[in-house]
């Protein structure tokens, strides 16, 4: 389905994988890059950068990359940690980023809970020459609320498209992160799931995928790989 709203759109897209279910599904990912969209690691299993020691972490990526060249045929530069969590602890871990044969990294969300409001809006390089592209986060609060996930499903479309239409503007080149799961309405429930869990999973999903067809006509979407490769 999220080949087909690719497909649809026109778009090229990075596709953040994970090491452990790309082994379990290769042909999958064969035709992830057989469309023409670029893989970025999203870690080698999903948990979250906070959770394990630096030196796990490290090695977590080092072979979770390596993985995924293999398994894909093609540079993997990009990286988003799972659930945005170089944060915590792991907030300054970005920095072995570059050692480890990364141009840009994603996982630092401007936005509370799962980052921090006062970090950047827009890309911008950290040391070392990485790029941080960070997710997109709608400023007319409050609340604050994400440019992804339920933020997309649930705000007024004429609000979202008009800051789409701004980041378009401006050539931001900024991560329109969707989820292959949003475009599963018929998902089950999460057991044991927090409210805040549920909500975020379940709102606004019926219809999300022609929602998300009308929400992004005309928009040239393109990989982030190609968005670093022309600064």
């Amino acid at each position: 389905m999220s080949l087909a709203l690719c497909a649809d759109l026109g778009a090229t897209a990075t596709w953040f994988c994970l090491g452990d279910q790309a082994r379990r599904h290769p042909a999958l990912l064969r035709r992830i890059v057989a469309a023409g969209h670029a893989i970025g690691l999203h870690g080698l299993t999903h948990r979250r950068a906070f959770e394990m020691d630096w030196a796990a972490w490290r090695a977590s990526v080092r072979d979770g990359r390596a993985l995924l060249e293999d398994l894909a045929g093609q540079a993997v530069v990009g990286y988003r940690a799972p659930e945005w969590s170089l944060r915590g602890p792991a907030e300054d871990w970005w920095r072995d980023l570059p050692e480890l044969g990364f141009r840009y990294d994603s996982s630092r969300a401007p936005l509370a809970v799962i980052g921090d409001p006062a970090w950047p809006r827009r890309p911008h390089r950290l040391a070392e020459g990485l790029w941080e592209l960070p997710p997109p986060v709608l400023w007319s609060g409050p609340p604050r609320s994400p440019l992804w996930g339920w933020g997309p499903r649930v705000l007024p479309f004429s609000l979202v498209r008009r800051e789409l239409a701004f980041l378009a503007a401006e050539d931001a080149g900024t991560p329109l992160t969707i989820h292959p799961w949003e475009l599963d309405e018929g998902q089950p429930d999460l057991p044991g799931a927090s409210f805040g869990h549920r909500f975020a999973h379940g709102a606004g999903l019926k219809g999300h995928g022609a929602h998300l067809r009308d929400l992004l006509a005309g928009f040239r979407l393109t990989t982030l790989e190609a968005w670093v490769g022309d600064q």
